[in-house]
């Protein structure tokens, strides 16, 4: 599996704000939730597919902060496209 783990601005800026959760812990979990998605691994990681207008959406829950990022699955490359990471309370 080519996974590329591309962060946004927005996600960019808590790393730099925050030093709970370092990017490459980030890229760890999002790595393991894209197996859990798509060879159906039992990795124990609190993963969630969103419902409504962000149903293109996946959740993370790592302690209070919730990672949302959008898998788009090519032919060869996996892109997993993690738009926000915040706290619980500001990331909807």
């Amino acid at each position: 599996m080519n996974l590329e783990v591309i962060y946004l601005k927005k996600a960019d800026k808590f790393f730099s704000k925050n030093n709970i959760l370092k990017k490459s812990d980030a890229t760890k979990l999002v790595t393991k939730a894209c197996k859990k998605i798509f060879f159906k691994e039992d990795i124990n990681i609190d993963l969630k597919k969103l419902k409504g207008n962000l149903s293109s959406f996946y959740r993370i829950r790592y302690k209070d902060i919730r990672i949302l990022f959008e898998v788009k699955n090519d032919e060869i490359i996996i892109q997993a496209i993690v738009n926000d990471i915040d706290f619980r309370g500001s990331i909807y």
